[in-house]
């Protein structure tokens, strides 16, 4: 009589499964990928509406540059989605990076608010790199982990979410709003070599 393997429990199948898949260095690479340039991203968005206020743009103008990089994001979840092949999708995956991340470096320059606004806009669109990760992310899962690695992605996303408007508005304190928007936008391009390899 063979004896019966006891299960762990669920708490504690899920943190072995979630060790085990961060020790995984493709595992790990992918989910940095994915977290860390939308992270920053966020954190420079969090501070566009006193960006614009330090710059003394009206007091709509709140409105168009929060809503821009959503508009981006839009634009090039469609356009990517829709009209790019899978394969064409990887290659472009570190050039959108570097789009997410470029147009920030401009906002210090205080462009008009047209401009600007254009910045956001070509800064949003670089969401779409996501979508070359997407193949290479489902391969690496494992197969009894599916579910769970897609949480761990979610969650990891939404912890790190909240974490970089706090740090940039801890540098931006100490800077300005600004110079942390610029300098989430460089953090972002050096992603890049993360989603290279």
């Amino acid at each position: 009589m063979n004896p019966v393997r006891k299960r762990p429990g669920a708490v504690r199948d899920s943190w072995i499964g979630a060790r085990d898949m961060l020790a995984h260095p493709t595992i790990r690479r992918l989910l940095l990928a994915q977290w860390l340039p939308c992270a920053l991203a966020v954190g420079a968005e969090a501070l566009l509406v006193s960006y614009g206020a330090r710059r003394g743009l009206p007091a709509g103008s709140g409105a168009l540059l929060m809503g821009a990089p959503a508009a981006g994001m839009l634009l090039g979840d469609l356009i990517v989605g829709r009209f790019v092949r899978p394969a064409g999708r990887e290659r472009l995956t570190a050039p959108l990076v570097l789009l997410l991340g470029a147009p920030l470096l401009l906002l210090p320059a205080n462009p008009p608010l047209p401009v600007t606004v254009t910045l956001l806009v070509l800064s949003g669109f670089g969401f779409a790199y996501s979508l070359g990760l997407q193949r290479a992310f489902l391969e690496a899962a494992p197969p009894d982990r599916v579910g769970q690695l897609f949480a761990l992605l979610s969650t990891g996303m939404m912890a790190l979410q909240g974490t970089g408007p706090l740090l940039a508005g801890a540098l931006a304190e100490l800077t300005s709003p600004a110079i942390a928007i610029a300098t989430a936008g460089a953090a972002t391009m050096l992603v890049t070599i993360l989603v290279r390899r």
